[in-house]
């Protein structure tokens, strides 16, 4: 007869990683094709919300140097391997509206995105980053699961309300700067957790080797996950749908995600379906 373990704990990412970097980009300007390109290169990840209703449709592709707004054919093909996520179909400011245009608002650009990007778009960011509890309600009922605010804190995450999630800071607005705030965070072996940077790409239309510098202090860090905001989300969710069995000799992983656990210290990954110990 197996021996249970003394201890079971499902640490916070895969792998047992001490922090999770995720990044979130607003608006679908031109400037995206720079972060996606600089992210690529880095390892990052990130999740960009589109306003379906304001992309190209000529199925040209605007120059970089034009600033304005991606076409949708290039959508898919240049978002691979990030997130595409809601920002509404045409960036009003949701509260300001009655339930059937925040209704038309959301859905609208939900089932557009999905048009491009072949599979269920489920998180958001606010435009604006203004809403309030009707807008939170609404959101819920049409299956968006996250919604990222303008707010920000150290500890973003789990947020006490997905559909109100703030970042951890403002990548260029905010004091301490960015290279200062992760110096601090990363730089603690103490400290974990997620840290959650957002933008809008046209903040770096200056500069556009600005991103991977700034970017670059994050990456390729062996006790970092790199995440868009849906990964990080659904994580957390396996996470906590874990059925740990009394006598601890066997885990129950209802959800579609292997999950990191650890058996006294040592770490090992539960697949989907019931694992014996």
């Amino acid at each position: 007869m197996s021996t249970a373990p003394k201890r079971i704990e499902v640490p916070a990412f895969p792998g047992g990683k001490r922090i999770c970097v995720t990044t979130s980009w607003d608006d679908g300007r031109v400037y995206d094709r720079w972060v996606v390109a600089a992210f690529n290169k880095l390892g990052i990840k990130g999740t960009f919300n589109l306003n379906s209703s304001i992309l190209g449709r000529t199925g040209e592709l605007p120059t970089d140097e034009s600033g304005g707004y991606m076409d949708a054919s290039e959508i898919a093909e240049l978002f691979a391997g990030h997130e595409v996520a809601v920002h509404s179909a045409t960036h009003p400011f949701l509260e300001r509206l009655d339930s059937s245009q925040i209704i038309t608002e959301i859905m609208d650009d939900r089932k557009a995105l999905e048009e491009l990007v072949g599979y269920p778009v489920r998180g958001m960011a606010y435009p604006f980053g203004t809403y309030n509890q009707q807008v939170i309600t609404l959101l819920r009922d049409m299956g968006i699961v996250y919604s990222r605010t303008t707010g920000a804190g150290v500890t973003s995450f789990p947020p006490a309300e997905p559909l109100a999630w703030s970042s951890t800071l403002h990548a260029i607005r905010q004091t301490p700067n960015l290279q200062e705030t992760w110096d601090n965070f990363y730089g603690n072996p103490h400290a974990g957790g997620v840290f959650y940077v957002w933008a809008h790409s046209y903040e770096y239309a200056k500069d556009r080797s600005e991103i991977e510098r700034s970017f670059a202090p994050l990456a390729g860090k062996p006790d970092v996950w790199y995440a868009t905001n849906i990964e990080l989300y659904d994580y957390e969710d396996a996470r906590n749908r874990l059925v740990i069995a009394a006598n601890r000799k066997s885990v129950y992983n209802p959800s579609a995600l292997t999950v990191t656990i650890s058996l006294d210290g040592i770490l090992c990954d539960v697949v989907p379906g019931l694992t014996r110990l």
